[in-house]
């Protein structure tokens, strides 16, 4: 299989575009949380951050792994190299959940906090 460079490169763009815009979107509630003098929720972003960065780093080692070695796999090899793929996959999804998970969580909580 090849991998296609420019969807990858764009990709990697917009999960650091997304990463930086959830680090401002924790320093914003930080402020935010100062003035109706409320917990640290404003942590929960920065560790969406730092997740997908992760998310990223095991996006980009399955690409440049096992997607080259799937392309000339033989008969025998090719059943590991799927799996392997499909179980790093599966890590990225989870990942991705958390990721947004969290950043739902600080907005429910800051929107409950902040009307009450």
């Amino acid at each position: 299989m090849r991998v296609n460079i420019p969807v990858e490169l764009i990709f990697t763009i917009a999960v650091l575009v997304l990463a930086v815009s959830l680090i401002l979107y924790g320093l914003i509630i930080k402020r935010l949380l100062v003035l109706i003098r409320k917990g640290s929720i404003w942590l929960f972003p920065l560790i969406s951050a730092a997740i997908l960065i992760i998310q990223l780093l095991i996006h980009s080692y399955r690409m440049i792994s096992y997607f080259p070695r799937l392309g000339t796999a033989g008969r025998f090899d090719f059943f590991p190299l799927i799996v392997g793929s499909f179980s790093l996959g599966r890590w990225e999804a989870f990942l991705f959940l958390i990721a947004g998970i969290l950043s739902v969580v600080t907005g429910f909580l800051y929107y409950h906090w902040s009307t009450r």
